[in-house]
């Protein structure tokens, strides 16, 4: 097994990244978003913050919506990316930053933080800062939407390894279960050259986001188990939480 440096997600989330993951279309966002309208009452002009906004799907389809959005992400890649594609819209700005020190306090009517962007650091103490973030940044009736892998599902249906081509790049992904994380070694063959990416997640029971949440001074009012809205069961493929700051 490869050892994968802390700091995987510095090196990760550019070019490659946008080309591995093209697939995740803007249908898969607007069925998340609609998931929140349905349980998150917004007025018109409320401001939301998408943390790890990656490329910006949800933060345009929220500034199509009319909602004043600020995409934040550690990757300047996808930044620029998100910016090229929201270019048409006023009402959706980008910033760079982290996710455990955010430059904002006591400003969002609404948190997202989607598609497992979560539990990417080394230490129970760096990942639960997250939270904490989420409660700075939030109005005292600030929502949130957190949306993670669910542990047991990942286990019971890991691919191990797998090989796609997309355009005229080879890829090769590598997956394994180690400390507690899932860990995926990323192999792209272009032009001859061979180059190497990582991801490594820290996989927790659902209780413990909870009780980590709760510690942050957040509330969990609905635990949902995939897009459509489901109830969460054990074999539910994804966790959805929606919850608020405590007041």
């Amino acid at each position: 097994m490869d050892v994968i440096p802390g700091n995987w997600y510095e090196n990760w989330f550019g070019n490659e990244y946008l080309t591995l993951y093209a697939h995740r279309d803007e249908q898969e966002a607007k069925k998340l978003i609609e998931l929140v309208h349905a349980n998150v009452d917004l007025s018109p002009d409320a401001l939301v913050i998408d943390l790890c906004c990656g490329q910006g799907r949800h933060a345009r389809i929220l500034a199509e919506l009319g909602y004043n959005v600020v995409g934040i992400d550690l990757s300047r890649t996808l930044l620029e990316a998100a910016k090229y594609k929201s270019t048409y819209s006023e009402k959706a700005r980008f910033v760079q930053a982290d996710m455990r020190q955010l430059p904002f306090r006591n400003s969002f009517d609404l948190l997202l933080n989607l598609f497992t962007s979560f539990g990417y650091f080394d230490s129970d103490v760096e990942n639960q800062k997250v939270f904490y973030q989420f409660k700075q940044v939030l109005k005292d009736d600030g929502w949130f939407v957190f949306d993670y892998m669910n542990e047991k599902h990942v286990r019971d249906n890991l691919v191990s390894s797998q090989r796609e081509e997309i355009g005229n790049i080879m890829i090769e992904l590598e997956r394994y279960i180690s400390d507690e994380r899932v860990q995926k070694k990323i192999i792209m063959y272009q032009n001859r050259k061979k180059s190497i990416f990582y991801e490594s997640v820290k996989m927790y029971h659902p209780e413990k986001i909870q009780s980590m949440m709760q510690q942050a001074g957040l509330s969990v009012h609905k635990v949902m188990g995939d897009y459509d809205g489901s109830p969460f069961r054990p074999n539910s493929p994804r966790l959805v939480i929606i919850g608020s700051k405590k007041s």
